[in-house]
Parts: structure tokens; C-alpha cells; sequence
């Protein structure tokens, strides 16, 4: 897959909320650790609407990642928040403009349908790490890989290594793939559509937030029965943040799920990764080629995010 640019000092970063509504004092701090870092904020027009639980209305929200894609001055476009309502928008996104001019796309969460269209439509590798609210809580690792991503071709082996010290199924042997996709429902909602790329030969990331075991099991269920996941080569976890049974109710575990969906499907697969909706969220490229490695409990990037 295509690596975009690299950002340089003084480039513009382009600031957008095709999801959920934003919170002003978030889009404020979290700006001054991009321009501290050397960046210039560039924000879009109706970044601060909101209706409802949408910041904004579809039209004014596809707009504006559309005016960011289209911008040449735009070098990379960074999701304020997730949320809810990135898919509502796809039939408007202009996915030929990133094609033309690639430049780096980053967020997570309700960003994983845009990850996924990206890689679909553009051929284009992206980023899964902290929206511009992550940012606003500084959080120095997060901040420091991020920046390392965006900006080196070639990271150091400290930034491309990721300890996942769960084996959750699976051979022991190490697997090289590309990296593919985010959050577990996004991911789940976009099976059937034209955002969702090809798995086959891929290493599969999933990470989820507040589902109880018995709807990951519903997702997981779907994603082998409609064959979006057949051909992976493994799958590596990042956090499934409070998703615990509920309240009073007799649910299999979480690690029971896991093992019973994920082991039929005979790739090794490993969790723990601190990416995702818990405390940590460390950025890791999508479309770049990594090893897992079951037996070092680690994923390893071979690949940069940037060229």
C-alpha cells in the first residue's frame, strides 16, 4: 500500500469531526501540543457544529473532510473525536482526492471506517492512535510515537515493536502481513459495503469498547460466517475496554469468546496490545507490513507509515 509523505516542520494539519460532536477545550489543548511539536492547526469550518449526537449535519460534516482531502496545503488530517456517524458520510467522500494527493490520515474509533475506506478506495496507509482529544491529555508515549510515525520513513525498532503478551490462539510461528483494521463494530457495520478492503493475506487488529461478551461473540460470529476474514494470517488485539458481562447475567467470558471465534479460524493470535479505547492508545500504522511473532509475544513493524 501507498506510504504518504512524511510531515515537516511548519506543515498543516488539518483538523476534522465527521463523527461525534467535539468538545472545545479538547480541540484547544490538543492543538497547542501539535503546534508545540511544529506542526500549524488547521480546523475545519464546521468543526464545532453539533446536532444531536453528530457534530453537525451530514452535508456540512462531508464537506469538510472533503475540503481538507482536496487542500494541497493539508498534509495530514487528524480526527477530532470519534463517536458515531463517520459511515453516514461515505457516499460523499471525495476517495479519488486522496488517491491523487496522498497525505497521512489518523484517528480511531468511529475513524476505523474511514481507515478502512482509505485502504478500499485509495490504497492508502493510515494511522489508528489518538484523536485530537487524546492529545488534549498528553500522554507522552502516545504523543512521541505519533510523531515518530508522521515524520520518519523508518522508524527506530522501539517504535515499530509492540509487546502482546496474551495468546489467546493459534500456532506458535511467526506470520507477515499487512496490518488491517480498528474497531471491532465499525468493522463489523462495514461488511457488505464498498469501504471494506480485502483481509486475505493480512494480519487482522481488532480493539472494542463497552460491548458485553455476548455481542463481540455476535460480531466475531459475523465476521467468519460472511468470509471477510477468510485468508488472514493473524490477528492481534489491542484492548476490549469494559467489555464484561452484564450485570446479573450468565455470559461466557471475554477470553472464552475470544478463543472460541478466533480459534477455527487456525492463525495465531495474540492480545494485549495497548492500543484502543483504554488509558494507553499507542498509535500503529494500518497498510504497513508486520511479523507477529508468538513466540516473542510481540508485533513487530517492518515497514514505515511514511515515505
Amino acid at each position: 500500500m501507498i506510504a504518504p509523505p512524511r510531515l515537516r516542520p511548519g506543515d498543516r494539519i488539518g483538523i476534522v469531526a465527521p463523527s461525534g460532536p467535539v468538545l472545545r477545550r479538547y480541540v484547544r489543548r490538543g492543538a497547542e501540543v501539535l503546534e508545540s511539536a511544529g506542526f500549524r492547526v488547521v480546523f475545519a469550518r464546521h468543526l464545532l457544529e453539533r446536532r444531536g449526537h453528530l457534530a453537525g449535519t451530514d452535508r456540512h460534516r462531508g464537506e469538510d473532510l472533503n475540503g481538507m482531502l482536496r487542500d494541497p496545503d493539508i498534509r495530514c488530517i487528524l480526527m477530532a473525536r470519534g463517536g458515531y456517524g463517520a459511515m453516514r458520510i461515505a457516499e460523499q467522500i471525495d476517495w479519488s482526492a486522496m488517491r491523487r494527493d496522498p497525505k497521512i490520515f489518523a484517528g480511531f474509533s468511529d475513524a476505523t471506517y474511514l481507515h478502512l475506506g482509505f485502504a478500499r478506495q485509495a490504497n492508502i496507509r493510515t494511522l489508528h492512535g489518538p484523536n485530537l482529544h487524546g492529545f488534549a491529555l498528553r500522554r507522552r508515549p502516545e504523543i512521541e510515537r505519533w510523531i515518530a510515525w508522521v515524520t520518519l520513513p523508518d522508524p527506530g525498532e522501539r517504535v515499530r515493536s509492540y509487546h502482546a503478551p496474551a495468546r489467546i490462539a493459534g500456532k506458535r510461528e511467526p506470520v507477515r502481513g499487512i496490518v488491517i483494521g480498528g474497531n471491532l463494530a465499525l468493522i463489523d457495520y462495514a461488511i457488505g459495503t464498498d469501504v471494506l478492503p480485502t483481509m486475505r493475506g493480512a494480519i487482522l487488529f481488532l480493539e472494542e469498547v463497552n460491548e458485553p461478551p455476548y455481542k463481540i461473540d455476535g460480531m466475531l460470529c459475523h465476521l467468519r460466517l460472511s468470509g471477510a476474514v477468510r485468508g488472514i494470517r493473524g490477528v492481534m488485539l489491542g484492548d476490549f475496554y469494559r467489555c464484561v458481562p452484564r450485570l446479573r447475567r450468565r455470559e461466557l467470558p471475554l477470553r472464552q469468546v475470544l478463543e472460541d471465534q478466533l480459534g477455527p479460524l487456525q492463525v495465531p493470535a495474540l492480545g494485549g496490545i495497548r492500543a484502543g479505547h483504554a488509558r494507553r492508545n499507542l498509535p500503529l500504522p494500518l497498510g504497513a507490513r508486520a511479523t507477529l511473532d508468538p513466540r516473542r509475544a510481540r508485533v513487530v513493524y517492518e515497514e514505515g507509515l511514511v515515505s
